[in-house]
């Protein structure tokens, strides 16, 4: 974080303290928290003299808070600092008042906080804590400043709530509505009332049979013409359910969202999929349309790399959801913590600190600047089972887990290649859409 917005969250502070000078912000006290395990987890519940309250300013602060935990920058920011599995002793040390975005978020739900001012106080106090102790060359410190970024381009859509705070009604959940018991009866309608059948009702059969005092009472359906006079002789007919409005069996004009969405696919990577220039398929209904003219602008235009940032953002995103599929199955244990391989490894051969990978390490190098594309991701995922197998020769459960989850990358992977594939193939046609729309003036501000 740099001086400038450093500057900001003084004069954001300073409006907030200056809005109404008669109701004075009650001081924060709060003791410093001791590690435990190497974790400092400050308080979230408020302290009985200190009660917190809901303003329109912190229910926007809120919404910002939860957008700021899913950006990928967060990702060092989102829980409490480990020293102890993060090797490093000296931080509590050097910061005496650890915060993070989790912290926050529980003393939003808890009611904590009693102003925005509060709020502004935390999350600045992340930042300064990460300049206090990370260099500016650091991965965290980068990350700190794209966060930083991140929050104030949040900020400038609440300056009214900054210069006009007031208390708010906090959001309540509707009840829900009393389940029906399964063994009560539901009421019935009038309708089904007059269908009913007294029990002194005499019916009669055409065939002069009388029916006998031990038959049942036959059922409305089984007597469909009890009331001649009303449908004028004709016979009940029962509509079958293909005749029904939602029972209608499918066809041509029942297109459901995900066969319009996959013809409407355009991509060169599937020429199999692709349609003539002037169709345009809208939800099963074919629109012609006229062909927009080439300019030359466009010969200028690379498309190639438009298309690069959002096929890595994507890339990115799959790569990130296959870690967290694969550490959720039961054979990836061995790849929780790689550091202690070099304590157990039977090959004493095998350079421990070569290229160390488990699932933490490559979780980070995905939401860092390290990331190059899927074909990166597979080849480290690839690394990190040979590094387990090169370091562990002898050890049964380590050597099958590791291929139970070879076998399961292997099963997983062409899945995710043709989802994403998918996905990139519907964003290309949005970007081209785009591009045809864009006036001439537009491209050229664009090529510069």
């Amino acid at each position: 974080m740099d001086d400038r917005r450093r500057e900001d969250f003084e004069k954001a502070l300073s409006v907030l303290e200056n809005r109404h000078p008669g109701e004075q912000r009650p001081p924060r006290c709060e003791p410093r928290v001791q590690p435990v395990n190497g974790i400092v987890q400050p308080p979230v519940m408020p302290p009985p003299n200190r009660k917190g309250r809901v303003t329109n300013f912190l229910l926007k602060l809120r919404t910002a808070v939860n957008a700021l935990s899913r950006n990928p920058s967060s990702l060092h920011f989102r829980q409490p600092v480990d020293a102890v599995k993060l090797k490093i002793r000296d931080y509590h040390e050097k910061i005496a008042n650890p915060m993070d975005l989790n912290t926050i978020k529980k003393r939003f739900e808890y009611t904590y906080y009693w102003g925005g001012a509060d709020v502004l106080e935390d999350i600045l106090l992340i930042f300064e804590n990460c300049r206090v102790y990370n260099s500016p060359d650091s991965p965290v410190f980068k990350a700190a400043v794209n966060l930083c970024e991140c929050f104030w381009l949040r900020m400038a859509k609440m300056q009214q709530e900054l210069h006009n705070e007031c208390r708010a009604e906090a959001k309540t959940r509707r009840p829900r509505k009393a389940a029906i018991s399964k063994t009560s009866p539901l009421p019935k309608t009038p309708r089904q009332e007059k269908a009913v059948i007294p029990m002194n009702t005499k019916v009669e059969i055409k065939n002069g049979n009388q029916p006998k005092a031990d038959d049942p009472l036959p059922s409305f359906e089984a007597v469909p013409n009890l009331h001649p006079n009303r449908h004028h002789g004709k016979q009940f007919t029962p509509v079958t359910p293909a005749r029904r409005g939602r029972g209608r069996p499918p066809g041509s004009r029942s297109l459901t969202r995900a066969d319009a969405d996959k013809n409407a696919v355009i991509s060169h990577e599937f020429p199999e999929l692709q349609r003539p220039p002037n169709l345009l398929n809208n939800y099963g209904t074919q629109v012609k349309i006229d062909p927009l003219p080439v300019e030359p602008v466009l010969d200028r235009l690379s498309i190639t790399a438009i298309l690069m940032p959002l096929n890595l953002k994507i890339e990115r995103t799959y790569s990130q959801t296959l870690i967290k599929a694969l550490r959720c199955c039961a054979d990836s244990w061995p790849f929780n913590i790689s550091s202690i391989w070099m304590h157990y490894g039977e090959n004493l051969d095998n350079d421990f600190h070569d290229e160390p990978l488990d699932w933490d390490i490559l979780e980070k190098m995905l939401a860092g600047e390290q990331f190059k594309g899927w074909d990166w991701f597979l080849t480290k995922l690839h690394r990190m089972l040979q590094n387990a197998m090169s370091c562990f020769t002898e050890c049964p459960s380590i050597r099958r887990a590791t291929q139970r989850t070879f076998e399961k990358v292997v099963e997983m992977v062409p899945d995710y290649e043709e989802r994403m594939a998918h996905v990139k193939a519907t964003a290309h046609e949005a970007v081209r859409l785009k591009l045809d729309a864009m006036t001439p003036s537009q491209k050229e501000e664009l090529l510069k």
